[in-house]
């Protein structure tokens, strides 16, 4: 009965992961972070298999399955993908250094792996001292790990600004890896490494492929162009440029990055009232590539870069004019919003409104 449910439980570790591993390669975004996960989401299927193999070809020699160190990957890669999303988020560069840097979290495993390549060319059975020592070690080494990575991700998050769904996906991980920690201490302190069955390590791997089959079945559902309706006809410009990104959309979680750091720069900072704000200075303030930002405009608001900026502006004006009482004349009104000259003003109210200032004030006072 044991058997069949490990079985179970594995081949749907494996088809949830083969899915996510196929989902992920659909998405458009190119990221480092995502050629990472995508390189780990095979590693995961594999690693899966080749479990399912030992368990099915190989069930009498339990040092096989018990002594596999594999599982300490998946710690390190965390912390990498973590690494590499700061550095996406933060826009810094990264270097022959860092990989270089990102080998070292994987040497214990690379030297786990030739003690289990020795033991098992000389096929030590796995009541003998030998045997028992290196079980010991490896699982001592996941307790430690998992619980150091967990924690290391948890204060690296805690800087990042993500939307909620990566930021739920990397609770979930971390908390998968304290649970597995756990089950590792009890092994050890307990002194029933060699009794034990595997059954809760292989219920937490069908977890994590549960969660990460959930995070990109939500990807996969919202990859799409946003269709926003303007509040005027769609020019021929806006047209284009809506028709030019169709075919090369940003996912949905990096949408929602770029629109937390947009609208940092853009509502809380009020840049846009700045004389002759640019998507330049919006790169430069918002650190995001102003070949996606232009991307970015497009596809959440349904506009270019300038029609929105004169928007907020526009929105700003309404709301000064209330503040002062509609006390202001229009060239004042027109300069405290941003725009470089009365004309631009008046054809950008229009645009909005569909009426001039002039008319918008007196349409106001009439009905007071």
């Amino acid at each position: 009965m044991e058997f069949y449910f490990n079985l179970a439980v594995l081949t749907a570790a494996i088809i949830f992961g083969s899915i996510s591993f196929i989902v992920n390669s659909t998405l458009t975004t190119t990221t480092k972070t995502q050629k990472t996960l995508h390189a780990f989401l095979l590693f995961f299927v594999l690693h899966i298999i080749v479990i399912l193999c030992l368990r099915l070809v190989f069930s009498d020699y339990k040092f096989l399955s018990l002594g596999l160190p594999l599982n300490t990957v998946y710690a390190p890669t965390f912390y990498c993908c973590l690494v590499l999303l700061s550095d996406e988020v933060n826009k810094v560069v990264t270097n022959t250094s860092r990989y270089f840097f990102f080998i070292l979290h994987f040497i214990p495993t690379l030297l786990l792996l030739a003690f289990y390549g020795y033991f098992v060319s000389k096929s030590t059975d796995i009541d003998s001292e030998e045997a028992y020592g290196y079980l010991m070690v490896l699982y001592s080494f996941e307790v430690f790990q998992y619980i150091g990575y967990a924690f290391t991700g948890y204060f690296k998050i805690n800087k990042l600004m993500l939307n909620n769904n990566i930021r739920l996906l990397i609770l979930r991980v971390m908390w998968i890896m304290i649970f597995m920690a756990l089950v590792s201490m009890g092994v050890v302190f307990y002194g029933s490494i060699l009794y034990y069955d595997l059954s809760v390590t292989y219920l937490a791997l069908l977890c994590f492929s549960v969660v990460i089959f959930n995070y990109y079945m939500t990807r996969l559902k919202y990859v799409k162009v946003v269709a926003i309706t303007a509040p005027q006809p769609v020019s021929v410009e806006e047209e284009q440029l809506l028709l030019k990104y169709e075919k090369s959309k940003l996912a949905d979680d990096v949408l929602e990055t770029y629109k937390v750091k947009v609208e940092q720069v853009l509502q809380d900072k009020k840049s846009y009232l700045k004389l002759n704000f640019t998507l330049d200075d919006l790169e430069r303030e918002s650190k995001i590539a102003k070949h996606h930002l232009s991307q970015f405009f497009s596809t959440t608001y349904g506009m270019n870069f300038n029609a929105y900026i004169n928007k907020l502006r526009v929105e700003y004006a309404k709301e000064l004019l209330e503040k002062r009482n509609f006390d202001i004349s229009v060239s004042e009104l027109g300069d405290e919003c941003g725009f470089n000259s009365r004309t631009s003003f008046f054809r950008a109210f229009k645009k909005f409104e569909g009426v001039s200032p002039s008319e918008y004030i007196a349409n106001i006072l009439q009905k007071r």
